[in-house]
Order: structure tokens, then C-alpha cells, then sequence
């Protein structure tokens, strides 16, 4: 073995390192070209925010028509549009579900603001039997969020 031959060989910069590397970066801006490419063609979308607002059942009553009569109000936070959703649910029997949105009621035009308070009136049809505990869930549209979950006893006039 030649020694010399052996030293030569070992200090000879030469190697794969360059050829790794622009490997490499080539891999990282294609990566980056993906990702962008994906944003601008609407592939990945950015979800919306849900609004934060803070709100209360007010009232859950049965009237002389067996219509469940439930008032809602908005305490504070975010305005909320007319596409929000509304679930009751019957918390003795969860099959019984009432789904309903802001621009079903009369007093709500645009936007449901703080101090505000909204009248929901279900038929008795809508459920098997009187609920006298409901869930009222309130569902952001565009996000899917839930704003606000509450629950209250209803009571007979």
C-alpha cells in the first residue's frame, strides 16, 4: 500500500457534498412552489374565525297553544348574521332536535347585536312530548364553530 497514494486520497475535497446540496435546495423550493401553488389555486383554505359571543336563554315556557316558547339573549361579544343556526334539543329524549336559523324570526333582519333578545316559537309537532329541559346550541354558518351551548328548564304558562 502506498501511503502517500492513501493521504492523497483522503485530502481530495472533492465528494458528493456539492451534489448533495443543490439536491436539496432544488427539493426545498419545490416544496415552496407546491405550498404557494396550493393557496393561490384555492386548494388549502384558511377557515374563518368563529364569532365569540355570550349569550342566555331568558326564557323557556310552554304556552295555552302547546307552543314551546324559548327567548334568547344576546349578552355581549360579536355581532351575529342572519345564517347563524339554532338547535334545541330535548335533553330527556336527544332524538327530538328543532334546527333553525336568526333570519327564521320575525325581529331579526340583519344581525343579532348585544342587548337583543329573539322569540323562538316551535310547534308541538316538532317533538314527541313536552320537553321540560332543552339544549339551545348556537352554530356559526361559515366557520362551523359553536358560539354558545346553554340549557334551560321549561316551564308551563
Amino acid at each position: 500500500m502506498d501511503i502517500k497514494k492513501i493521504k492523497s486520497d483522503l485530502k481530495n475535497e472533492d465528494g458528493v457534498s456539492p451534489v448533495i446540496g443543490v439536491i436539496l435546495m432544488v427539493a426545498i423550493v419545490v416544496l415552496l412552489a407546491a405550498i404557494v401553488a396550493a393557496f393561490v389555486f384555492g386548494v388549502v383554505t384558511i377557515p374563518s374565525p368563529t364569532p365569540q359571543a355570550s349569550l342566555a336563554v331568558d326564557d323557556a315556557t310552554w304556552d295555552e297553544n302547546d307552543k314551546l316558547n324559548v327567548t334568547l339573549l344576546h349578552q355581549s361579544g360579536s355581532t351575529l348574521d342572519a345564517d347563524t343556526k339554532i338547535v334545541i334539543t330535548d335533553l330527556n329524549n336527544t332524538d327530538n332536535v328543532n334546527t333553525t336559523t336568526l333570519s327564521d324570526w320575525y325581529n331579526v333582519e340583519d344581525d343579532w347585536s348585544t342587548g337583543e333578545r329573539i322569540n323562538i316559537t316551535i310547534e308541538n309537532e316538532d317533538f314527541e312530548h313536552y320537553p321540560d329541559e332543552i339544549e339551545v346550541r348556537v352554530i356559526d354558518e361559515p366557520s362551523g364553530g359553536t358560539i354558545s351551548v346553554m340549557t334551560s328548564t321549561v316551564t308551563e304558562l
